[in-house]
């Protein structure tokens, strides 16, 4: 467990030998493998797109920091000095990985029972939700599949800008889908710049649709 909630910077400032990159590497394939699993033997007979789809909405960088949360990995992080200064125990990247590094010490300690158990426990809820709009948290992968589907072009992420101080940056990020469609969006991540400008994109391409249709 202390492996598990060791950050990379802890590591290197005080001289040791362990961190939980390579746990993180595990739970990320245990976590991958009990939702294709539970995803695969729903009620649902999604074909193959649809339950990769599925699975990114739930394993999602922000949902797993969003789990971490939950059992306030944050406080518990081993961090060094200048991660903990810049906001490392409430980044999301930071609990995501430690999310699927304690998967991975679980899975090390008590076998895929254990894991299994634990799994089955945090994320119950979020399994009986599947049948949902499964890009209404995904606004990049809704613009995608629109994208391909409407206009057979993929959307085209330019980053604007990058401002602020290191330990608060907003980044600004136009999305052009071929020549005439494009929206501007900002976020403290390129990411979640990224997912704004998806957001704004599929806004106006919904208005344009209905104002089409009246």
């Amino acid at each position: 467990l202390r492996a598990a909630l060791t950050h990379p910077s802890h590591r290197f400032e005080a001289s040791g030998d362990v961190d939980n990159q390579r746990l993180e590497f595990l739970g990320d394939a245990v976590l991958g493998f009990l939702l294709a699993d539970r995803i695969f033997r729903g009620p649902e007979e999604h074909p193959e797109g649809m339950l990769t789809v599925l699975r990114a909405s739930v394993a999602s960088g922000a949902a797993l920091a969003a789990k971490a949360r939950t059992l306030a990995l944050g406080p518990a992080l081993l961090l060094g000095r200048g991660e903990a200064l810049t906001g490392g125990r409430d980044r999301d990247s930071d609990l995501a990985d430690a999310f699927e590094a304690v998967l991975g010490a679980v899975y090390v300690d008590g076998g895929i029972a254990a894991v299994s158990d634990v799994f089955d426990r945090l994320f119950a809820a979020d399994l009986e939700h599947l049948g949902r709009d499964p890009w209404i948290d995904n606004p990049k992968g809704r613009l995608q599949s629109l994208a391909q589907k409407t206009f057979r072009v993929d959307p085209v992420y330019v980053t604007l800008s990058e401002t602020g101080p290191m330990h608060s940056r907003v980044f600004a990020v136009r999305v052009t889908v071929g020549e005439e469609r494009s929206a501007e969006g900002r976020g403290p991540t390129k990411r979640a710049a990224q997912a704004a400008a998806a957001a704004a994109l599929l806004r106006h391409l919904d208005e344009t649709a209905t104002e089409e249709a009246t």
